[in-house]
């Protein structure tokens, strides 16, 4: 009797030390399955909000800075040894500094001519909108690699056309918090409106980034 008893008790203490060791699988694997949930979905939150701040980069604040020749907010947007490639590498300049300077004293030797009195636009001024599109984008932390077509359209004398297009290819990195650029080379991939007249100033070489 007291050892069918034992066995009994024995039995029922087995059984609860599995029931109990099932709970805590149980409750661990639950709770790790939730804390992995959680990584993940911080993980895409921050995917989707780096890529709005890139996007915010390369499609709204620098071709906005480019169109109204702010080179002061055009260079900031270039990391601190941020470099800028142009003409198949024939000018190259590196960090914010150095890219505000080239464009600034490049800017002082135009001089657009002046729109017929017909045309809205300021006389003395030109005027160009960058469109920006086709983005293709990989993020890989602080880091991130892009492709994206570009094209410039210029007005001249109320008459405006297509100056140029082509592509960028770009390496990002996260500065101090915000998406700069570490690289950015630019390829004019289709040719420039025919060329004008000996007696029309060109368009000034920012037309074409």
């Amino acid at each position: 009797m007291n050892c069918q008893t034992n066995q009994r008790g024995v039995g029922k203490f087995a059984a609860m030390i599995g029931f109990a060791a099932l709970f805590i699988g149980v409750t661990a694997g639950s709770t790790f399955g939730q804390a992995k949930s959680a990584d993940s979905l911080e993980a895409r939150l921050r995917q989707v909000e780096d890529r709005q701040a890139i996007e915010q980069l390369l499609m709204g604040d620098y071709p906005r800075a480019l169109d109204a020749f702010n080179w002061k907010a055009y260079a900031a947007l270039f990391a601190k040894d941020g470099t800028l490639i142009m003409g198949g590498g024939a000018t190259k300049k590196t960090g914010p500094a150095a890219i505000e300077e080239y464009f600034t004293n490049l800017m002082r030797q135009f001089q657009a001519p002046a729109p017929s009195s017909a045309c809205p636009a300021t006389p003395g001024v030109p005027r160009f909108m960058h469109i920006v599109s086709n983005l293709s984008l990989h993020i890989d932390g602080d880091t991130a690699t892009d492709q994206a077509y570009w094209q410039t359209i210029g007005t001249t004398d109320c008459k405006s056309v297509v100056e140029g297009a082509g592509h960028y290819e770009d390496v990002l990195k996260r500065e101090d918090g915000r998406w700069k650029f570490l690289k950015r080379e630019i390829f004019d991939d289709l040719p420039p409106r025919a060329a004008a007249s000996s007696s029309t100033t060109p368009a000034p070489p920012a037309s074409k980034q």
